[in-house]
């Protein structure tokens, strides 16, 4: 839950450069979404690019001059993004059964299920690429040591990918306009909770084994 309120305290503190980002990441997905056959993947890709952008300003309180790390980084984040896959699949289906027709008392608690396990999924691959970016951890053992920190930290994994699911859950209702605040807070809740992992000092030690 700390992760949540140092996002959120972050939302509040710097609110024109988190909307900036909010706006850059909704129209990206908004536009993305209508390239035929692979636009999941390049949504995918377009996420994981803005998240580390976040991840950086979040650290130095300035946004990068140069994406040096993505060109560094490419085969990873490629493969991570095709990873991210089901993932979007998940996503989509949570928003879909939004706009279906049918009685939101029965679409909302299936959708917000799909949501969490989306979002716990995003959250483990996420802090897998920036394990191994960091670390130079190879990607497939970076995701093992992620995931199973996540296991011995599934409360707060839980609770985070929960609460998340729940904005994004409103702002699809909202008709998405609720993304250009919601895809911030979803940028810094998951660099917080990679600091907090972290700072325990398991998953150094473990991608130092």
């Amino acid at each position: 839950m700390n992760s949540l309120k140092q996002a959120l305290i972050q939302l509040k503190e710097d609110w024109r450069n988190s909307l900036l980002l909010g706006c850059i990441a909704t129209i990206f997905v908004l536009l993305v979404r209508f390239v035929p056959y692979l636009s999941a993947f390049f949504i995918s890709l377009g996420l994981l690019f803005l998240q580390e952008v976040s991840n950086q300003y979040s650290q130095n309180r300035k946004w990068p001059q140069q994406f040096a790390f993505f060109k560094q980084h490419l085969l990873s984040f490629v493969v991570t993004a095709l990873i991210l896959l089901p993932t979007s699949a998940l996503l989509g289906s949570a928003m879909g059964l939004l706009q279906s027709p049918q009685d939101f008392l029965q679409t909302i608690p299936l959708s917000l299920g799909l949501l969490i396990l989306a979002l716990y999924f995003y959250l483990i691959l996420n802090h897998a690429l920036r394990l191994n970016m960091e670390s130079g951890t190879s990607l497939a053992k970076a995701i093992d040591i992620v995931a199973l920190g996540s296991m011995k930290n599934f409360k707060e994994y839980f609770l985070v990918s929960f609460y998340l699911s729940i904005a994004i859950l409103v702002s699809g209702l909202l008709g998405g306009l609720g993304f250009i605040v919601t895809l911030p807070f979803v940028f810094f809740a998951t660099n917080y909770i990679y600091r907090h992992i972290k700072e325990s000092g398991s998953l150094d030690k473990k991608a130092n084994a």
